[in-house]
C-alpha cells in the first residue's frame, strides 16, 4: 500500500514535453518529476566511445559480465530518478527513467523480450514488464519507465504528457547535476539531501562518530553543520580510465581540515555499509563550503557506486531480435548459459574482495542481488536460472534485508546435484543459510555510548560471520554447477 501512494505522488508534478530531443539532458530532465531526490544521468553515447568502454567490450552484450552498468546501445542518453530515505538506509519509495533513443523502440518489441505483454493506458501503448514496470512509448524518440507498475500512476503521467505547461522540474540542486553532465561528465550522480536529517537523529548520530571522538570534535557545532547539508553529487569522466569527483555540498562553511573531512566521508559510507573500494586512497580537500574527492574509478568500484540507482530492467535492449518462438539450439543454449553464468560469478567476486572488512559493505548485496534479478535470462539453461535466483536470495539475507523468519526459506533449495542432468531444479544449499542478519544496533540507550558500541561490535561480529557462511554457501554451489554445466554443455563453465 504505502508503495501504491508513494509512486502515486510522483505524478502531481510529473509531465513530457513532446518532441524531445534525445541528445541534449536539459531537455529530457524537463520529464523528471519535482519530488525526486536523488538523479543518475548517463551519456551512452559518450560512455561507448570511450578507450576504456572498448578496451573491456562494456558495448558487447556477450560480455556482460566485464559492463559496469548495462547501457543500452538504442539509447543516447539516459535519466533515472528516484525518491530515497537517506534516514532509513537510503529506501527506494519509487524510480522513474526517461531515455532517450538513437532508434525508435516499438512496445511490442520490449514486450516480447521482458515476457510481458502490450497495454494500452489513457489512449497510449504501454508495455508491462515483470520486472513491476511499465514503459510507456512518449514519443518514437523516447521511453519513459515507471517503477513500481501503478497503472493509476502511469495514466496520470500520460496525462500530464499530453499538454502540461509550466509544471515544476527537479530541484535546484539536481538541476545542477544535470549541467553537470550537459558540460562534460558522462555519468553523473547526485542526492539532494536538503531537509532530508532531523537535528536530533544528527546529534545521536555525531555523538557515536569515531570521527568526531578521534578529532575531539563538538558535537553541537557538527550537528548544526551536517543539518545544513545540500547534497553530494559525484561526477565520472571516463577515457582510458574513469576518473571520478565528489563534492558533498553544505549550506554554511566547513570548519574542519581536509583530514577530518575524509574522516567523515569514509565513516559515513561505512556505517551505511556502502564503502566503495579505492575510495580511501583518493585526494581529498575542503574549500568553502564543501568537502571534495578525487581520484580512479576501478571497475568493480563503478559497478557498485552505478547499482545505486538503475533502470528496473535493460532485458528489451539485449533480446528484441531474438526469435522467441524458435527452438533454440544447444550451443546457444550453452553460450548464453556461460555468459549469465560469467556475470553473476563477477559480481559474486566484487563482493568477496571486501570480504576482510569487518564491515562496510553489505549495502551492495542487495543491489547486486538486483542485478542478478535483472540479467538476460532468454535461453538459459533452468538449472542455472535457479542458481541465480537462490544466488540472490543469499546475498539479499546477507545484506540484512530479510527478517529472520524468512532466513532459512530464503536460500533452501539452492544446490545442485552433480548427478542431476534433468532440469528438476536444486537440492536444496545443504544445511541454509540461517542466522538473523545485520541489525542496527541504535536502539540501546543513548546516555551509554560504550555499551552502544561494544554493542554494535558483536552485531558486526555477527555479521561478519553470517557474510563468510553465505559466500561458502554460494561457493559450494557454484561448484556444483559449474560442474554440471560443463558435463552437460561439454563447454568449461569458468
Amino acid at each position: 500500500m504505502l508503495r501504491q501512494l508513494t509512486i502515486a505522488t510522483l505524478v502531481a508534478g510529473l509531465g513530457i514535453p513532446s518532441a524531445l530531443d534525445a541528445s541534449e539532458f536539459s531537455d529530457l530532465s524537463k520529464s523528471l518529476p519535482a519530488n525526486a531526490n536523488t538523479v543518475l544521468l548517463v551519456d551512452v553515447s559518450g560512455v561507448l566511445s570511450t578507450d576504456m568502454a572498448k578496451q573491456n567490450g562494456w558495448g558487447d552484450p556477450s560480455k556482460a559480465a566485464n559492463r559496469p552498468v548495462y547501457l543500452p546501445p538504442e539509447a543516447d542518453k539516459v535519466i533515472v530518478t528516484a525518491l530515497v530515505d537517506p534516514m532509513n538506509g537510503f529506501r527506494q519509495l519509487w524510480e522513474a527513467a526517461v531515455i532517450g533513443l538513437n532508434e525508435s523502440l516499438p512496445m511490442r518489441l520490449v514486450a516480447r523480450a521482458e515476457g510481458g505483454y502490450v497495454d494500452t493506458i489513457n489512449g497510449t501503448e504501454v508495455a508491462w514488464v515483470p520486472s513491476n514496470a511499465y514503459f510507456i512509448d512518449f514519443d518514437p524518440k523516447v521511453l519513459g519507465l515507471i517503477h513500481p507498475a501503478n497503472r493509476q500512476a502511469a495514466s496520470r503521467w500520460i496525462e500530464l504528457n499530453k499538454g502540461a505547461v509550466g509544471k515544476r522540474g527537479p530541484s535546484e540542486y539536481l538541476q545542477s547535476a544535470v549541467l553537470r553532465a550537459s558540460e562534460g561528465a558522462q555519468i553523473v550522480l547526485a542526492l539532494d539531501a536538503k531537509d532530508a536529517m532531523p537535528p536530533h537523529r544528527l546529534a545521536e548520530n555525531l555523538g557515536e562518530s569515531e570521527t568526531v571522538e578521534k578529532h575531539k570534535l563538538n558535537v553541537e557545532k557538527m550537528t548544526d553543520v551536517f543539518a545544513s547539508l545540500l547534497g553530494i553529487t559525484l561526477n565520472i569522466t571516463i577515457a582510458d580510465k574513469a576518473t571520478g569527483e565528489i563534492q558533498v555540498e553544505f549550506g554554511e562553511d566547513v570548519p574542519f581540515s581536509r583530514e577530518v573531512g575524509r574522516d567523515f566521508l569514509l565513516g559515513a559510507l561505512s556505517e551505511l555499509e556502502a564503502s566503495i573500494p579505492g575510495l580511501e586512497d583518493w585526494v581529498f580537500s575542503v574549500s568553502s563550503n564543501s568537502i571534495f574527492a578525487r581520484g580512479e574509478l576501478e571497475t568493480p568500484a563503478l559497478r557498485r557506486v552505478l547499482s545505486v540507482l538503475e533502470i528496473p530492467t535493460t532485458k528489451f535492449s539485449s533480446l528484441k531480435d531474438e526469435d522467441t518462438a524458435a527452438e533454440p539450439e544447444q550451443s546457444e543454449i550453452a553460450q548464453k548459459s556461460l555468459a549469465y553464468y560469467h556475470s553473476i560469478d563477477t559480481l559474486v567476486d566484487d563482493l568477496k574482495g571486501e570480504l576482510r572488512k569487518a564491515r562496510g559493505t553489505t549495502y551492495w548485496f542487495d543491489k547486486y542481488a538486483k542485478r542478478i534479478d535483472r540479467l538476460p535470462i532468454l535461453n538459459v539453461d533452468a538449472d542455472l536460472l535457479d542458481f541465480g535466483q537462490k544466488t540472490s536470495e543469499t546475498l539479499r539475507v546477507m545484506s540484512g534485508s530479510k527478517k529472520a523468519a524468512n532466513v532459512s526459506q530464503s536460500v533452501s533449495s539452492a544446490s545442485v546435484s552433480a548427478s542431476n542432468y534433468n532440469n528438476d531444479g536444486y537440492s536444496g544449499y545443504n544445511n541454509g543459510y540461517r542466522g538473523s542478519g545485520y541489525r542496527n544496533a541504535r536502539g540501546v540507550n543513548a546516555a551509554n555510548q560504550a555499551n552502544r558500541r561494544a554493542n554494535r561490535a558483536r552485531i558486526q561480529s555477527t555479521a561478519t560471520n553470517k557474510k563468510n557462511e553465505g559466500f561458502q554457501l554460494i561457493e559450494d554451489a557454484s561448484f556444483e554447477i559449474r560442474r554440471t554445466m560443463t558435463e552437460r554443455y561439454m563447454i568449461e563453465f569458468q
